[in-house]
Formats: structure tokens, C-alpha cells, sequence
């Protein structure tokens, strides 16, 4: 066991107290009930608990409390390195999966490419190799932990489609499962609650993390979809389809306070389908953009500014997740405010908000860059 990994994360349960009251707000694919099952205090940390619980504080951390902001820290490198090392050595399980998926996130998160690609598609292997897509079965004694375990098997796959849909992870069939309940997942609860296929329109009861779920599995849809060149009456109807199903799930969103990662993605998806090669400008097209367009281009709230100025979390625990569709609608905001001569939105707001994901997630940083220079 290394050393290194045992003086970084310290005091393990407070790692995991800070992790599961912010990364695991917005991608809950571990269960703190299992976590705490699996890890009591009283038990002398082992190779697995160790590597996990440094990958949870590492994906914990942030640039604005490190003055180099360097994510390719020693502490990085010491867990990509281990990680190969139990491969190696052939320590398989859950938790090291959930260790893979949480360095991915942070690669993601902090545009550490091609890691992040190569780190997602062994994420994936990993998990067909466990059984964890969406057809695994346990056949365990314990009605509330067999739930949580398949629950938490289910999750950890999801996690890895919503991270790989602009890749080449295999779709979900229309039977899979979207995660239950978060709070159901969260409390480790006897009963399942209302479960949603993925091929199900988007409903309000619908969990946060089912709804990101359904939102991935949507944009892999449409990637497929603009990548398909037929011309034929049922590739329109499939289009029409698609957009109907986006519409429907950010239709569902609409009623939420911040942008959540669910509506940036979902509104990415539907401004790919309707706009693939960033060309159209219909004019049809063009008041379908403002309306879509108008939720993250409007001026900044108070939050926002407090935010920019003093540092206040404007949304505590914001997802990584939401900087590519902040960047997408700036350029689509440059093209057609140039193309033509009408207002689509004021690009500093976009810029502005993407200052202040960069605070917490770099990939946003990276974003800016590619808009308006070093």
C-alpha cells in the first residue's frame, strides 16, 4: 500500500464527509450507507479503502484554495499510478471501479486530455468485465441490500455513459433502467420507489441523476443520429422524435432554480440536432435558438456577481458538466449575432459565467480560452 496515498488523505472520515456533501449532490453514484458498511472507523485502512478515499479527495479538490491551481498534482500521479498497479496485481471490485470513474471526473473536470478519454474507456471495460450494465443481478439474501448494491452497480454505469457519450460506450437498451430515487438511493430504503426505463418520457418525479442519465443517453442519441445521412421519411421522423423527447425533458427541468447539468446537457443535445454543422439560419431556426438560447445568456443573478467578487459559492457544488454547453451557447451567440445583425444574447454574461465555474472546475478555464485567448 502506498505510503504517499496514507499521509494524503489523513483523516479518512472527513474526506468522505466533504465528499458526500458536495461531489456526491451532483453525481451520486455511491452509496454512503455501503461506503460506511464497507469502511467502518475502527477498521485499519486497506489498499482498496485507501485508493478510494484519496480519489475522493482528490476530485474534492479546488484551484481557487491551491495557489499553483496545477490538477496534475503529486497527489494525481501517485493515484494514477496505484490504480495501474492494482490492475496488475488483479484487485478487482465495485470500489475500485468507483475509484476509476472519480478520477475520470476530475480529468473531466480539470481538461486533462487524452487522459480523461483513455481514463473513461477503461472505466468502461471495467464495468462490462464486473457485469454492472444494466441487466446485473445479484441474488442476495437481503431485500434492502440487494437493492443497494444493484442500485449502486446501476449508478456506476450510468456515471460512466454520462461521462463517455460523446465517445463509444454501447447505448442502454430501451428497458434499461434509469437510477431510482436519490433520496431513496441516499437513505438505503427497504422499497425501490417508482422506477423509469430510459426510453420513458421525461417525468417530474423523475430523480436528479435519472434526469442527467436520461439527458446522456439523449445526446448519444442525437450523435448518432447527425452522424446517420440518410435522407428517407424515417430519419426526419426519428429527428422529429428526438427533439420531441429533448423538449419534454427540458420542459420537466424548466422549473429548477440553476442551470443543473441535466438542462446543459439536454439543451447541447437539442442545439446539435437542430444546428449539426453550426450553419442554420432559418428563420424558424433562429426562434427556436432565442428561446433555447435565453435561460444561459440572460444576465448573471445577484448570486452570480456576489460570486465574481468575493468568492461566495453563487451554487455550492456546480457540475463540471455545465461549462461545454455554456461554451457552445457563446459561439452560437458569436455566429448569429454576426450572421445576423440581430441581439441572440450578450456573450460577456457566457464568459462571465464561465470565470466563475472556473473557480471550481479548470475544463470551464480551458472553455474560455478557446473563446477569447490565454
Amino acid at each position: 500500500m502506498s505510503k504517499y496515498l496514507l499521509d494524503f488523505i489523513q483523516e479518512p472520515r472527513s474526506t468522505a464527509k466533504l465528499y458526500f456533501g458536495s461531489i456526491h449532490s451532483f453525481f451520486p453514484f455511491i452509496s454512503e450507507k455501503r461506503f460506511y458498511e464497507h469502511f467502518p472507523a475502527y477498521a485499519p485502512p486497506n489498499v482498496v479503502s485507501t485508493i478510494l478515499i484519496s480519489c475522493m479527495k482528490l476530485v474534492s479538490w479546488s484551484p481557487r484554495d491551491d495557489p499553483d491551481k496545477n490538477p496534475k498534482s503529486p497527489s494525481y500521479l501517485a493515484i494514477k499510478r496505484t490504480l495501474v498497479e492494482t490492475d496488475v496485481e488483479g484487485v478487482f471490485s465495485l470500489q475500485l471501479l468507483q475509484a476509476t470513474i472519480l478520477v475520470a471526473l476530475y480529468e473531466v473536470g480539470h481538461a486533462i486530455y487524452p487522459a480523461a478519454y483513455t481514463s473513461v474507456g477503461a472505466c468502461a471495460r471495467y464495468g462490462l468485465a464486473l457485469g454492472i450494465n444494466e441487466h446485473a443481478t445479484l441474488g442476495m439474501n437481503d431485500p434492502a441490500i440487494a437493492f443497494l448494491e444493484q442500485e449502486e452497480k446501476r449508478r456506476a454505469w450510468w456515471a460512466i455513459l454520462i461521462l463517455d457519450r460523446p465517445l463509444t460506450t454501447q447505448d442502454p437498451t430501451p428497458d434499461a433502467l434509469l437510477p431510482a430515487d436519490d433520496a431513496v438511493f441516499d437513505q438505503g430504503a427497504l422499497t425501490l420507489g417508482q422506477l423509469y426505463p430510459v426510453s420513458s418520457p421525461a417525468e417530474p418525479g423523475m430523480s436528479p441523476f435519472a434526469k442527467l442519465a436520461q439527458a446522456a443517453h439523449l445526446l448519444g442519441c442525437v450523435f448518432r443520429h447527425i452522424c446517420d445521412f440518410r435522407a428517407d421519411v424515417i430519419h426526419q421522423e426519428e429527428g422529429m422524435q428526438l427533439s420531441s423527447q429533448l423538449q419534454r425533458l427540458l420542459d420537466v427541468l424548466a422549473d429548477e432554480n440553476e442551470i443543473s447539468a441535466a438542462t446543459a446537457i439536454g439543451s447541447s443535445a437539442l442545439m446539435t440536432l437542430h444546428d449539426p454543422n453550426a450553419t442554420n439560419i432559418h428563420p424558424r431556426y433562429l426562434e427556436f435558438a432565442k428561446k433555447l438560447l435565453r435561460p444561459v445568456v440572460e444576465e448573471p443573478s445577484q448570486s452570480v456577481r456576489d460570486f465574481l467578487a468575493a468568492n461566495i459559492d453563487f451554487q455550492a457544488h456546480p457540475s463540471p458538466l455545465l461549462a461545454h454547453w455554456m461554451y457552445q451557447a457563446a459561439t452560437v451567440v458569436l455566429r448569429l449575432n454576426g450572421q445576423t445583425g440581430e441581439d441572440f444574447g450578450n456573450v460577456d454574461h457566457l464568459t462571465r459565467r464561465l470565470e466563475s465555474l472556473g473557480q471550481r472546475w479548470l475544463v470551464a478555464i480551458a472553455y474560455l480560452h478557446a473563446l477569447t485567448g490565454p
